[in-house]
């Protein structure tokens, strides 16, 4: 199964993020709410995600945020709110806004979870450059034009062999592995947006991580994300 940030890890970094974010408000009130150059990634358990994604974070210079950090704002509601009045009330009323024109346009069904990592989506890409990882942020920020929606796939088999090397298990427990991890990501999409995770038509482009090279995958997204920010 994925590895799990510590907790502690989770708090530090949130903690950071909102005094850095705190302090920008203060110098910027009522600064009408822009969004920044964005990626959401999907991807099939076992493509190289581990490697690949690290290498994209260096490559953009943009913070990863994934189901573990938008889990533990999720879980608390202290820090749920902190983060949200990052932004100012006039941007803070904007958002809810937007969640209930998601949530009438069938974007996004009408569940506390998601209605939450909603909320922090858009506050994260409201506040800088960001890679969402996972946790249905294609569908999320389907309508945030500066962003790019990207999904990895690759053969089973080679995902098989990714595991069983990253992990240290055999190919059986890893091919359950997969299958396990690749389902519990489908029931996920249909249970929060009624949504086919394999449907291609929901991303901008889909890579095969084992057809090219984790370098060529980075400068083409990065290529990809300058283009998209001329026609936002």
């Amino acid at each position: 199964m994925p590895t799990t940030m510590p907790e502690t890890l989770a708090e530090k970094i949130i903690g950071e993020k909102i005094a850095e974010w705190e302090a920008h408000k203060k110098q910027e009130k009522e600064k009408k709410i822009e969004i920044f150059p964005f990626l959401t990634i999907s991807r099939q358990f076992g493509c190289g995600e581990e490697s690949l994604v690290p290498e994209l974070e260096k490559a953009l210079g943009w913070k990863v945020y994934g189901r573990n950090l938008l889990d533990h704002m999720a879980q608390r509601e202290n820090l749920s709110r902190s983060f949200i009045e990052t932004l100012d009330e006039h941007n803070r009323n904007g958002i809810d806004d937007w969640i209930n024109y998601l949530i009438k346009s069938g974007a996004i069904l009408q569940k506390d979870y998601v209605i939450k990592i909603s909320q922090f989506m858009k506050v994260i890409v409201a506040q800088e450059s960001a890679i969402i990882l996972g946790r249905g942020g294609n569908r999320i920020l389907a309508d945030q034009k500066q962003g790019l929606n990207i999904r990895f796939v690759a053969p089973l088999e080679d995902r098989v062999k990714n595991i069983v090397a990253l992990r240290k298990i055999s190919a059986t427990d890893a091919r359950k592995m997969i299958q396990t991890t690749d389902k519990e990501r489908e029931q996920f999409n249909k249970h929060y947006f009624s949504d086919d995770i394999n449907d291609s038509s929901n991303f901008d482009t889909c890579f095969n991580t084992s057809s090219l090279s984790q370098d060529n995958i980075c400068k083409t997204i990065a290529l990809m994300s300058e283009e998209k920010q001329k026609t936002a």
